[in-house]
C-alpha cells in the first residue's frame, strides 16, 4: 500500500513538472480562482521591475503583496540557476513534507493522550478508539499533492503557497513543543495575509499541552507563547520597513485586504455583496463582514479546548470561507489537515454531498464566468451562485466535522448504544 502510495506521490509531482514545462502558469496564474490581487504573480513581477527602476512599489495601486515576500522573490530569480516555477515545486514539496511530520507527531500524541484518559471511558467503545496507522503520514503526503486545488496554486505560481507552508510550519513546530519557531511561523501567517493571526489560540493552547509535562505551568508557556508571537510580528513589520523605508505598505496591503477596495470576482462571499451595497452602508457592513471571520474564535476556544488541533483545523476552514480574497489554494489546506482525524469518517454523514458540492462549484465556476464575461450569454448572479455553492459545500463540510467530533465525545464518555427509552432507543441531541 505505501509502495503505491510513493508511486502517486511521483505522479503527482510528474504532473507539476509538465506543467511547469508547458508554461501553464501563463493561464493558471491568470484565473480568479488561483490566485486573487494580493497573491497574483504577475503583480510581483510588477513590483520587481518598479524596484528596479528605484519607485516604490506601492506607489500605485497594483502591487498588494508584503515587502519580504518581494525582496524573497527578487533574491530567488537573481540567484537561483533554475526557473522560479521549480521553487514554487521545492515550496509545495516542503508543505506536503511538512503535512506527513504532522501526521506521525500528532499520532502520538493522541494515542498517548487516549491511554491516560482511557479509564474515564465507557465500556464497548474499543470499535471507536483510534489505532496507529503506519500508512496514514504518507497518504498525507500523497492527497495534498495530489489535490487539483494544491496542483493549480503550485503551477500557478500564486504566493498563497508561502501563507500554506507558514500555517504547516507552524502547526508542526507547535506539536514538536518548538514554542519560539512556532510563534515565528505564526506571526509569519499573519504578516502575510492578515487572518491567520488567530491561529495564535490554538498554537499556544497546542503549546500548554505538550509543554505541560517540563514543568512549566501553563499560565508560564501562554505568557512565553504571546510574548513571542508580538515581538516576531514586531520584528517582522520593522523589517519590512526597514526594506522599503517607509510604513506605506501597512495600507497597501493590510488596508486593501480589510476595506476591499477592488470588487473583482473570487471565491469569497465579499465581492458581489460590496458591488452592490449602497454607499453610505459600506462601512457598516465592512465592519460585519470582518469582524465575523473572527467572532467564532474565541467560543470555539472554549468548546474545543480539548481539541487545540482540531481548533487549528476549524479555523483553517473559518478563514478559506470568510477572508476577503480567498482562492483555491486556502481551500486545499483544510481539505489537506481532514485525514488527521480520520476516526471520525464513520460519524460523518455528509461527506458525499459536501463533496458533491465542491467538486460542482469547481466545474461550474468556470463555465459560469466564461459565459458572463467572455460569451456575455449570463450574469454576475452566475458566478456568484457558483462562489456559494462553493461556500456551502466548505460550510457542510466543517459542520460534519465538529458535530462528529463532538459525537463521538460523547460516546466515548456514555457508551455508543443510545439508552433506553419506554423500552425502544432513545435518540441523542447534541445542543
Amino acid at each position: 500500500m505505501i509502495s503505491l502510495v510513493w508511486c502517486g506521490v511521483v505522479l503527482a509531482l510528474s504532473v507539476r513538472i509538465v506543467l511547469i514545462e508547458w508554461n501553464a502558469h501563463e493561464w493558471l496564474g491568470n484565473r480568479i480562482e488561483v490566485s486573487s490581487p494580493l497573491t497574483n504573480w504577475n503583480r510581483i513581477t510588477e513590483a520587481l521591475v518598479l524596484l528596479s527602476n528605484g519607485v516604490s512599489a506601492y506607489d500605485g495601486d497594483v502591487v498588494h503583496e508584503t515587502p519580504l515576500v518581494i525582496l524573497f522573490f527578487q533574491a530567488a530569480l537573481r540567484y537561483l540557476p533554475f526557473s522560479v516555477g521549480y521553487l514554487f515545486l521545492m515550496l509545495d514539496v516542503c508543505a506536503a513534507w511538512g503535512l506527513g511530520e504532522i501526521t506521525v507527531v500528532h499520532q502520538r500524541l493522541v494515542l498517548d493522550r487516549q491511554r491516560r484518559e482511557k479509564s474515564k471511558y465507557s465500556d464497548g467503545v474499543a470499535q471507536v478508539l483510534i489505532v496507529e496507522d503506519v500508512e496514514l503520514p504518507a497518504l498525507m503526503v500523497f492527497l495534498y499533492l495530489i489535490n487539483p486545488f494544491s496542483v493549480a496554486t503550485c503551477v500557478g505560481r500564486s504566493t498563497t503557497l508561502l501563507s500554506t507552508l507558514s500555517i504547516i510550519l507552524s502547526l508542526l513546530c507547535a506539536l514538536k513543543g518548538r514554542l519560539f519557531l512556532s510563534t515565528l511561523f505564526t506571526a509569519l501567517s499573519g504578516y502575510l495575509s492578515f487572518y491567520p493571526v488567530m491561529l495564535i489560540l490554538p498554537i499556544t493552547m497546542i503549546n500548554c499541552e505538550v509543554k505541560n509535562h517540563s514543568g512549566r505551568s501553563r499560565i508560564q508557556v501562554t505568557i512565553a507563547t504571546i510574548l513571542s508571537f508580538l515581538l516576531w510580528s514586531v520584528a517582522l513589520f520593522w523589517l519590512s520597513y526597514s526594506a522599503v523605508g517607509s510604513w506605506q505598505f501597512l495600507y497597501s496591503v493590510y488596508g486593501f485586504i480589510l476595506s476591499v477596495p477592488d470588487h473583482m470576482p473570487n471565491l469569497g462571499l465579499f465581492w458581489y455583496f460590496f458591488m452592490l451595497v449602497f454607499d453610505h452602508f459600506r462601512e457598516f457592513f465592512l465592519w460585519i463582514f470582518q469582524i465575523n471571520v473572527f467572532v467564532y474564535a474565541i467560543p470555539l476556544a472554549l468548546r474545543l479546548r480539548d481539541h487545540p488541533t482540531f481548533l487549528f483545523y476549524v479555523l483553517c476552514f473559518l478563514v478559506s470561507i470568510f477572508k476577503s480574497f480567498p482562492t483555491v489554494g486556502d481551500v486545499a489546506l483544510p481539505l489537506s489537515l481532514l485525514p488527521l482525524w480520520s476516526h471520525l469518517f464513520k460519524y460523518m454523514r455528509y461527506t458525499f454531498v459536501a463533496s458533491c458540492m465542491l467538486l460542482a462549484a469547481t466545474i461550474i465556476g468556470p463555465i459560469f464566468w466564461y459565459m458572463w464575461v467572455v460569451a456575455g450569454h449570463a450574469n454576475a448572479n452566475f458566478f456568484f451562485a457558483a462562489t456559494v455553492l462553493h461556500s456551502l459545500g466548505q460550510i457542510l463540510l466543517l459542520n460534519d466535522s465538529v458535530g462528529s467530533l463532538l459525537r463521538r465525545d460523547y460516546d466515548l464518555l456514555h457508551g455508543i448504544s443510545p439508552p433506553q427509552v419506554q423500552g425502544k432507543p432513545g435518540i441523542i441531541r447534541l445542543r
